[in-house]
């Protein structure tokens, strides 16, 4: 028999994995133990587990690998390329749900300033599945986005592609008000994204708002708090850290908002991302894809005395709680705050997209802008 091992935390995964395959999971916070990697052929991770030499012993039978995120700098790729295991990530599994967690904060942002988006342009960098959502969704919020993405330019240029994507210039979205970072970590190379947003690029324009929701070492954090303290970024959104697990308390203070690696949560992401490996371990296995499970909507009462739009917001999405959460962990030493990060990250609920959720169509009438992001009208009892 074929034995999957797997992080715990993997949504649903039962339910998309193929009826013969067994299922072996494993706490991502202990990590794996040698005897249960040993006995694997596939390994289905989280940005929690890293893969590489030290992690995956020599004697391993693992010839699969797959991660539930976008990004696989936590996997050591060159190398399980030479032992020649199969690895699969889940590019685009949670797309729309980064794109809401920035469509929340930038709204809230405009609340704060007192301005419209319509006022605001939006520097995206990264036109992948993430950046390209989130410049989709805040488009039409009235946000005029400008996408910053050479390489994409570049691969599309060189494999001839039709109508091939056309990057917007580095000077160009550094004169955005809003700059939101949507990149992969690369340390190297001629597209290294290591602290792309640095002391130079901060200084290049004023910024209304930062966005981190990529990987924390795409921001230089020291850059960014020197901008902060002289007024060149007026507020900035953390939802990934340089040292993460652990963080910087004077950065975590500092933040507009400061969330645990948590904008792509949602159970709609979490279910992509589990039928994503799934079905690719299934295509590199030869098996068929089980049926998939029947959703319904979900109908969200808001309370009677919400009314303003960020309030209701507040409800529908629990970027506001992820904050609070996260600064209770301010102070404490890394080797106890890193655990916490971690369990919060898996122990949080997970919300729904905005596509799932039905409101009153009274609520829709009064704020109008929660349709625009998604939010799908639902009929009420009248009495």
């Amino acid at each position: 028999m074929i034995t999957v091992l797997a992080d715990r935390h993997h949504y649903q995964l039962q339910q998309f994995l193929h009826p013969s395959l067994r299922l072996v999971p494993y706490d991502p916070i202990a990590g794996w133990t040698g005897d249960q990697v040993r006995r694997a052929d596939a390994l289905l991770v989280r940005t929690t587990n890293p893969v590489n030499a030290a992690t995956l012993p020599d004697d391993s039978r693992v010839r699969f690998v797959a991660t539930a995120s976008a990004g696989r700098d936590h996997l050591d790729v060159s190398w399980l390329d030479r032992l020649g295991i199969a690895v699969v990530d889940a590019k685009g599994s949670n797309a729309r749900s980064v794109a809401e967690y920035v469509a929340v904060t930038v709204l809230a942002a405009c609340d704060s300033l007192d301005m419209a988006p319509s006022e605001l342009t939006a520097g995206v960098i990264g036109a992948g599945f993430t950046g390209s959502a989130v410049a989709e969704l805040l488009g039409r919020l009235g946000v005029t986005c400008k996408l910053h993405d050479p390489p994409r330019e570049e691969r599309e240029r060189v494999a001839g592609s039709h109508a091939p994507f056309k990057s917007a210039s580095l000077n160009e979205v550094l004169k955005c008000d809003i700059l939101t970072l949507h990149v992969p970590l690369e340390r190297s190379g001629p597209h290294a994204t290591w602290h792309w947003l640095d002391e130079t690029k901060l200084a290049a324009g004023p910024k209304k708002l930062v966005i981190n929701a990529s990987r924390g070492g795409v921001m230089d954090e020291q850059a960014l708090l020197a901008a902060h303290e002289i007024g060149k970024v007026r507020a900035f959104v953390c939802d990934v850290w340089e040292g993460e697990p652990a963080f910087s308390d004077v950065t975590a203070q500092q933040a507009y908002l400061s969330t645990p690696h948590i904008a792509g949560y949602s159970i709609e992401a979490k279910r992509n991302a589990s039928e994503m490996m799934c079905t690719a371990l299934h295509r590199f296995l030869g098996l068929e894809d089980p049926e998939p499970p029947v959703l319904q909507p979900h109908p969200q009462k808001i309370p009677d005395g919400d009314l303003s739009l960020l309030r209701i917001l507040g409800h529908l999405h629990p970027v506001f709680s992820y904050d609070a959460d996260l600064r209770t962990l301010i102070g404490r030493p890394d080797a106890e705050k890193g655990p916490a990060f971690l369990r919060l990250r898996q122990e949080t609920p997970l919300r729904h997209e905005f596509a799932e959720i039905g409101l009153d169509a009274g609520v829709l009438r009064r704020h109008p802008v929660l349709a625009v992001l998604g939010f799908r009208s639902i009929e009420t009892d009248t009495p």
